[in-house]
């Protein structure tokens, strides 16, 4: 590797870093639990465990608390040797040395010494040694609820809730702000100040997942479009019954409610998050979540910062684009680089053709398993470095720069973006 790696290497080694996105359990509930081997490979693996073959079952086998390890095992090991050289699994392998003591699982004998010692690690302390004496994470944007470890995390929720047509969501909307919703009018007022009441008890961000349920298209639509779809959606749902609006049925709805909450986030100053991108799990059609068909939004709302998530991995080049044309919009590379470091690498380059210093958040470990954060960063670190000293011997930036925009990156931008008083 070139001097300039290795500087800057070193560099990202010694700083304290703000992390965007994490879905990390309070220490409490992880040590509640009976870790083994194959918590290191549950979250993230198991996408590559599904497309090489394992089935549903047999991934609830390894994974549950009541499979012995020798099970465990037998059913994992043929799988493992197919998924080993990708970079989910590399991200287990670092966290795996690092804090367990191997490198790779050979046999069960492997297994069961990383059984054991996971198992003797998981105690009080252990969120510290990892998210702070590992990583030098100063904070985390904790993406679920807003019952976190202010030690660690900041709170973010997710909006998505809030724009469903449905008696459930109303209902929940008017029993946190205490209020009734009869009119579509009182429902996006009680919205408002559900996201008021978050934002005093230390909300920093509010995020939207449609890319699972939609694609990211949201048309601007009329209030009469939206309110019949409210009214249906309250009115059919009573006693046992549901309401069954379809995907189409629902849209104008979630269209106009998207709207409003941009709306709503400018006027509290608090940050949207989109997701766009690959989507976890299985069976998703990848298209839904291409960045671009989002433009509409920061286009609208000026005063409204807005976060796209995941680069919109594979289209980083569309996200930077889109990044280029509006100044509230910000990329974050949170999962891009555990997705593929080919590919975050390769898009950072062009990031930093395309777009100023202050528009990307350079980490999110976005894992479930806190382990595992350590292995991220790992890569994340090779990936940033990688870009920048490319740029450095191809003559486009000084050493100096380059540690700027890791500064940018992985301290100033996420911090500014989230309003941390930090």
């Amino acid at each position: 590797m070139s001097s300039s790696y290795d500087q800057l290497m070193e560099t990202m080694a010694k700083m304290q870093i703000v992390d965007s996105h994490e879905h990390l359990s309070p220490e409490k509930a992880r040590l509640a639990r009976k870790p083994d081997f194959a918590t290191l490979f549950s979250h993230y693996c198991h996408s590559d465990l599904w497309a090489s073959g394992m089935t549903v079952d047999d991934f609830n086998r390894i994974t549950s608390s009541d499979t012995p390890v020798d099970e465990k095992w037998s059913v994992f090991e043929p799988y493992y040797n197919l998924i080993q050289d990708g970079s989910y699994a590399r991200a287990a392998h670092i966290s795996m040395e690092k804090f367990y003591g191997r490198n790779r699982l050979n046999s069960l004998a492997d297994a069961e010494a990383v059984t054991e010692a996971i198992r003797a690690a998981n105690k009080p302390g252990l969120y510290k040694k990892i998210l702070k004496d590992a990583c030098n994470i100063r904070v985390s944007m904790n993406f679920g609820g807003m019952d976190v470890d202010r030690e660690f995390f900041e709170p973010v929720v997710y909006g998505t809730e809030y724009t469903l047509a449905g008696r459930e969501a109303v209902r929940d909307v008017e029993n946190a702000v205490g209020v009734s919703c009869g009119t579509l009018d009182r429902y996006v007022s009680a919205v408002w100040e559900r996201f008021r009441q978050l934002k005093e008890q230390g909300l920093k961000a509010i995020k939207f997942d449609f890319a699972y349920r939609r694609d990211l298209h949201f048309a601007p639509r009329t209030h009469a479009e939206a309110e019949a779809v409210f009214l249906r959606g309250v009115e059919e749902g009573y006693g046992w019954r549901r309401s069954n609006l379809g995907y189409e049925e629902s849209r104008p709805f979630q269209d106009y409610m998207i709207h409003r909450c941009c709306e709503i986030s400018g006027e509290l100053d608090i940050p949207i998050v989109f997701h766009t991108g690959l989507q976890f799990n299985m069976h998703h059609n990848t298209d839904d979540a291409r960045p671009l068909r989002i433009w509409n939004l920061p286009h609208r709302f000026r005063n409204t910062d807005f976060v796209l998530l995941h680069g919109g991995c594979p289209w980083l080049d569309d996200c930077g684009l889109l990044a280029k044309q509006y100044a509230n919009v910000y990329l974050d590379l949170a999962w891009t680089h555990l997705m593929s470091p080919e590919i975050a690498t390769r898009g950072l380059k062009a990031w930093i053709d395309l777009v100023p210093m202050n528009k990307i958040l350079g980490f999110g470990g976005d894992y479930h398993t806190v382990d595992m954060v350590y292995g991220h960063l790992v890569i994340a670190r090779q990936n940033i470095a990688c870009a920048l000293s490319s740029k450095i011997e191809d003559g486009a930036m000084s050493i100096d720069r380059a540690k700027k925009w890791i500064q940018a990156m992985l301290w100033d931008n996420p911090k500014r973006v989230y309003r941390l008083e930090i």
